[in-house]
This record gives C-alpha cells, structure tokens and sequence, in this order.
C-alpha cells in the first residue's frame, strides 16, 4: 500500500518543505541564523487524479547495462541505463547525464542544449541522491544516464520540466532493476498552475517524491504563479504521484514474477 502514514510525521526536505501529518508546509527558501518562516501549509488528503496522461514502463530493454528501462508518460518517450558499481578509491558516488536526442522534438535544436542538459543533469542527482543507499557501496560508482527519445510534442518552454519528470522516474525504475539498494523510489511529476496560459512565461512545477516515506527529494519551479494556483497545482501533483507510483509498483511486480517464472522453467528439468 503506497500512502503518507497517519501519524504525524516531520521530515524536513531541502529546508523549505516537509510534511506534518496530513499536511505540507512551505517555508521561506531564504533562512537567516536558522529561523524559517512558513509561508502556508497546505492540507494533503490523497485521492486518484482522473486526467493523469497514459502511462507505460518496461525493465530491462537495454542488455548493454546493468539495468535499464523504458518509460513513456502521454507521448513523451525516455529510455533510461544503470551502470556499475565500478570500483573507485573514494567514497561511493553517482553520476547522472541527461540527453535530447536529435529528434526528439519537432523542431531540431542546433545548439543551446548543452547548458540546459547540465541544469537538468544535476536535477537528475539532486532528485535520485536521497532515494539510494549509498553506503552500501563505500568505492563504487554508479553512471546513470536519461535519453529523451521524444519529448511529447510539448511546447519547448514546458518541455524541459516535463521531460525531467518523466526522465527522474524512468531512472528510478532502472536502478531498480539494477538492483541498486535504494530506500524508495523516485516519483516525479509536473504540473502548470495556469493551464490556461500559454505563453513561454507561464509556470510550471516539478517535483520528486518518495511516496512510501512521504520526502520531497528535489523541487524545480520556473515562471511565475499567484499562491492559490500554487497551492492547486501543488495539490494535483501530490495526488498524481501517489497513481503514478501504484502504477509503477505493479510493473515491478510483473516483471519480477515473470523473472521468477522463467528462472523456474529454465532451471527445472525437461
């Protein structure tokens, strides 16, 4: 059962955001000699979004790596790979790169993608970091790498959010077929507080959730929006990760139990 438990919990998130029981709370991003400043808190009560875009995922598509998977959200496509451990003389770390392929929109981009793939590259970590167990391998490396295939068709000024949603939860499922010790999964969705508004300055939010520990891992918001939308989008973006991440337990599940079954046929004696 995927849901934030009843009783009251405090888990501060990046210094601006944790929940409280049933409720989030928001506090000032800028805190001077420790002293946070809530804006708002925002009543959380979990229900099934009926607009949530079609969703399909597969593990293991890419022989290549050590786990992989792809994932489609509506029409944006991502395939994402897991590689290592590989041995370091450090403390074990992460890697994270994030790729546009040359096709993936409909108006081919000659340049201006490097500075945006490395913004969204260090988002890539900034949201998959808490979720993986790092200590349990002190000298090992992990590469992850998100390609978009096709980012939807959506304007090119909501694409990159879009796209790294979709791109944080592909990479999620792939460590997790990699078998890489992790404390949840990643869930990460996008909303716009102003659906109306369609211009390039026009709001959109994303954020990253481990859904069975109720922690916010990244948070990544561009243009501007009034509180009340906010506070709306933020709502529906909370309720979507919740389906979202049911969805995608049930395809771990399939994919482990169909795993089991083909271990069992090969290893039983014809």
């Amino acid at each position: 059962m995927i849901a934030f438990g009843p009783r009251p919990l405090i888990l501060q998130v990046q210094k601006f955001v944790y929940f409280s029981g049933d409720r989030l709370y928001f506090c000032h991003p800028w805190i001077l000699d420790g002293l946070e400043l809530q804006l708002f808190a925002l009543p959380f009560t979990p229900s099934v979004p009926k607009d949530l875009p079609p969703m399909y995922c597969c593990l293991g598509v890419n022989p290549a790596a050590d786990g992989s998977a792809y994932f489609e959200y509506g029409n944006i496509k991502i395939l994402s790979s897991v590689c290592g451990p590989t041995e370091l003389k450090q403390e074990g770390q992460l890697t994270t790169s994030f790729k546009f392929a040359p096709f993936a929109s409909q108006i081919r981009k000659e340049s201006g993608r490097d500075s945006e793939e490395k913004r969204l590259s260090q988002l890539l970590l900034s949201a998959l970091e808490p979720s993986i167990a790092l200590h349990t391998f002190p000298r090992g490396k992990y590469q992850i790498s998100v390609l978009v295939l096709d980012d939807g068709g959506v304007p090119s000024y909501q694409a990159p959010s879009a796209c790294l949603s979709a791109g944080i939860t592909c990479a999620s499922l792939a460590l997790v077929h990699a078998g890489v010790q992790m404390y949840d999964m990643v869930v990460a969705l996008t909303s716009n507080p102003l659906d109306t508004d369609s211009s390039p300055n026009a709001a959109s939010f994303s954020i990253a959730v481990m859904p069975q520990l109720g922690q916010i891992t990244m948070v990544n918001s561009t243009g501007l929006a009034h509180g009340p939308a906010l506070t709306s989008s933020l709502r529906t973006i909370l309720e979507g990760v919740l389906e979202k991440a049911k969805r995608m337990h049930s395809v771990i599940l399939s994919f482990l139990s169909s795993s089991l079954e083909q271990e069992k046929d090969s290893s039983s004696p014809e």
